[in-house]
């Protein structure tokens, strides 16, 4: 009898062991770097647009007003991982000012003037068929099928 094994063994839990050992080495050193580039990307989120950071408070203040306990727990979060909640700062800025720069130009593009047509197409628009619940059809029952063992009687 021939006797297969489905596992990888001891190599596929070392490959698996050195994989999650190098994981741990580089989230750390992203968030070393993260830390020592914090206060810079702070800077420039209050520079880029301060209403980022602003709405950012507004929200954290509204959780805490209306969820206390869930509040709390995210400005802790967001002081425990400052380098995080700073990068998120800085996207959120670079974002609002994206907006700021395409939004204009994306109400010119599309903006008429006074006065100007649209051109459009009339298409002619046709009601469905009423129907009528006067008669309801007639449903005859199916016939049972001839390979079904006969009914048994058990009380």
């Amino acid at each position: 009898m021939v006797h297969v094994r489905y596992g990888g063994g001891w190599g596929c839990f070392l490959i698996g062991a050195i994989v999650v050992v190098l994981l741990f080495y580089l989230i750390r050193a992203l968030l070393y770097l993260l830390y020592v580039a914090s206060p810079i990307l702070l800077i420039a989120a209050i520079v880029l647009n301060w209403r980022a950071v602003w709405d950012t408070l507004r929200e954290f203040w509204a959780l805490l007003l209306e969820r206390p306990l869930l509040g709390l727990i995210t400005m802790v979060l967001a002081v425990v991982f400052y380098p995080v909640t700073a990068t998120y700062l800085f996207l959120r800025a670079l974002g609002y000012r994206n907006m700021e720069q395409t939004t204009p130009l994306m109400t010119q593009r599309w903006r008429t003037e006074e006065g100007e047509y649209i051109e459009f197409e009339e298409i002619e628009s046709r009601s469905a068929p009423s129907v009528t619940n006067s008669e309801s059809p007639s449903i005859e029952p199916l016939t049972p099928p001839d390979d079904l063992p006969p009914a048994s009687s058990k009380a």
